[in-house]
């Protein structure tokens, strides 16, 4: 009879976390993200589910580090994280002030509005706004990952998985106009 494997509880991952086995968040992760995005989408239908359940997945890891985090209840943990993360973002773009285009920008102010796309105008203009942000900072504004992640107020590592889904998000969208005779491009 061959001998059942059992599964570690979350709290013993979790010591293993804070022993610098920070390879077995992955099980925590396999067991909750599902789980974390539907509180992610339950919270709220402004940002993408991904980013949020991303973002609080890196500060519970950050505080795991630390020596702080959760000691017990890592969903319940979890599930404040990924409140947490939707309260500041939501909190952080209610303080942005909007500029107008005719207006002066100075130095450290990044206009997220552009013009000039041509036929990639439509296909940039459909994808959600974080996309279009991270794409302008990083493409347009040249900057690096980690300075458009503290101007978006977000971890490297979030930033960096977001402008690599923006990436994606608008090759497919460039190859669905294509395709739908939206824009032609050049071979």
């Amino acid at each position: 009879m061959p001998a059942t494997a059992v599964r570690p509880t979350d709290l013993e991952l979790l010591h293993r976390v804070r022993q610098g086995e920070h390879a077995v968040l992955g099980e925590l992760w396999g067991r909750y993200q599902g789980w974390a995005h539907q509180i992610a989408r339950r919270t709220t239908s402004r940002y993408d589910a991904q980013d949020i359940v991303q973002e609080a997945f890196a500060k519970v890891l950050i505080a795991l580090r630390n020596g702080k985090g959760p000691t017990e209840g890592f969903a319940r943990y979890l599930s404040t994280a990924i409140r947490t993360v939707a309260a500041t973002w939501g909190a952080r773009d209610a303080r942005m002030p909007l500029v107008p285009l005719n207006d002066e920008v100075g130095v450290g102010v990044y206009e997220f509005e552009i013009v000039g796309l041509g036929e990639l105008e439509q296909p940039f203009r459909s994808l959600p706004q974080r996309w279009q942000r991270i794409l302008l900072l990083t493409c347009v504004h040249d900057l690096s990952v980690g300075a458009a992640a503290e101007i978006l107020g977000m971890t490297p590592g979030a930033a960096a998985a977001l402008a690599a889904r923006a990436r994606a998000g608008l090759r497919t969208a460039v190859a669905e106009a294509a395709q739908n005779g939206e824009l032609l491009l050049a071979a």
